[in-house]
């Protein structure tokens, strides 16, 4: 289908292991894990996207750069984490991380997945959300043009050991 040719990659997500939701997030320890965090070259903790070393190689990502994840319904920033433990065509990423918006129903820095999945309910006699399999590519994220086209959400009061500061969140 079209979608696939657009979307080439099988995003799956779960609940994280180092939080509920977007609950504990800002716990510093945890968020030194590899695999909880990937710190960006700006001191942001990003949202770890796991990727096949074949899917990475053919887009030119490595560990520790800043991706994009989209699809039709917007995009989410992530931080690549380059491994074998991920089926090539697959990617991986936690769902229920805070939402850190650049614009608004569009684009995310957080790495709230969430805001990309199927909008549809899962059935009609049961209300809830396919946050576990969804079509999405994956991109290296140019930063330099995103902080020159969005620089109001770039300057955003932000503890590098915590995460995004209360009085940046209500700005």
């Amino acid at each position: 289908s079209w979608r696939a040719n657009a979307y080439p990659l099988l995003l799956m997500s779960n609940h994280g292991r180092w939080r509920v939701h977007a609950n504990c997030d800002d716990i510093t320890w945890t968020r030194e894990i590899q695999t909880c965090k990937v710190t960006g070259p700006d001191g942001y903790k990003y949202e770890p996207l796991w990727i096949n070393t074949q899917d990475a190689a053919k887009r030119d990502i490595q560990t520790g750069d800043i991706v994009s994840i989209q699809n039709e319904r917007g995009v989410v920033l992530g931080g690549a984490y380059v491994t074998e433990r991920m089926m090539p065509g697959v990617v991986y990423i936690d769902h229920g991380a805070r939402l850190d918006p650049i614009v608004p129903g569009e684009i995310d820095r957080g790495g709230a997945i969430n805001t990309i999945t199927p909008h549809n309910i899962t059935s009609r006699n049961a209300v809830g959300m396919a946050t576990s399999g969804f079509l999405v590519e994956v991109e290296k994220a140019d930063m330099d043009e995103m902080r020159r086209k969005y620089p109001e959400a770039f300057s955003r009061s932000y503890d590098t050991a915590a995460g995004l500061r209360m009085e940046g969140r209500l700005a």
